[in-house]
C-alpha cells in the first residue's frame, strides 16, 4: 500500500467514523425523547410538579445543543476526509487536527487517530504531503520531468 492509498484509506475513515458518530447520536437522542416522553406522560402530575411539556422542552433543547456541538466537532474530520480524498496539500493539516480529536474517541476512533498521526508524521507521509504542496505551488505549468537535460 502506497501513500496515496493510506491517503485515501484515512479520509474515508474520517468519513464513516463521523456517519457512525452522527447516526449513533441522534438515534440515542432519539430514543431518550421517546423513553422520556412516554415515562412523562404515564406519570401522574402533583400539584407543585412542572408540566411534563416543560421537562420536555429542556430535554429537547439540550439535545440539540449537543447536536450543534455534534456538528461544529464533526467539521474538521469531514474537510480533512475531503482533502485527503482528493490529493490537496492542506489536507496534512486538518488531518492532524482530526486524527488528534478522533483519538478521544476509545476504541474505534483511537484507532483511527494512531493510525493517521503515524501515517502524518512517518517519512512516507511527510514525504507524500511535501510532494502534494510542491506539486500544488507549481500550479498547471509544470516542467516536464527531467527537462533539464
Amino acid at each position: 500500500m502506497n501513500a496515496n492509498d493510506k491517503a485515501r484509506l484515512l479520509g474515508l475513515f474520517f468519513w464513516l467514523f463521523t456517519a457512525l458518530y452522527i447516526f449513533v447520536v441522534l438515534g440515542i437522542g432519539v430514543a431518550y425523547l421517546t423513553i422520556f416522553g412516554l415515562v412523562f406522560s404515564t406519570v401522574p402530575q402533583k400539584a407543585g410538579d412542572p408540566p411534563p411539556e416543560m421537562i420536555m422542552l429542556i430535554m429537547a433543547a439540550a439535545f440539540f445543543v449537543a447536536l450543534v456541538f455534534m456538528v461544529l466537532f464533526s467539521i474538521p474530520k469531514l474537510v480533512a476526509g475531503y482533502g485527503l480524498r482528493k490529493n490537496k496539500p492542506w489536507a496534512r493539516t486538518w488531518a492532524t487536527i482530526a486524527s488528534i480529536m478522533i483519538c478521544m474517541s476509545f476504541p474505534l476512533g483511537t484507532a483511527i487517530g494512531v493510525f493517521g498521526l503515524v501515517f502524518l508524521f512517518s517519512d512516507e507521509g511527510k514525504l507524500y504531503f511535501d510532494q502534494q504542496s510542491y506539486a500544488g505551488a507549481l500550479g498547471p505549468n509544470q516542467p516536464a520531468a527531467k527537462s533539464w537535460q
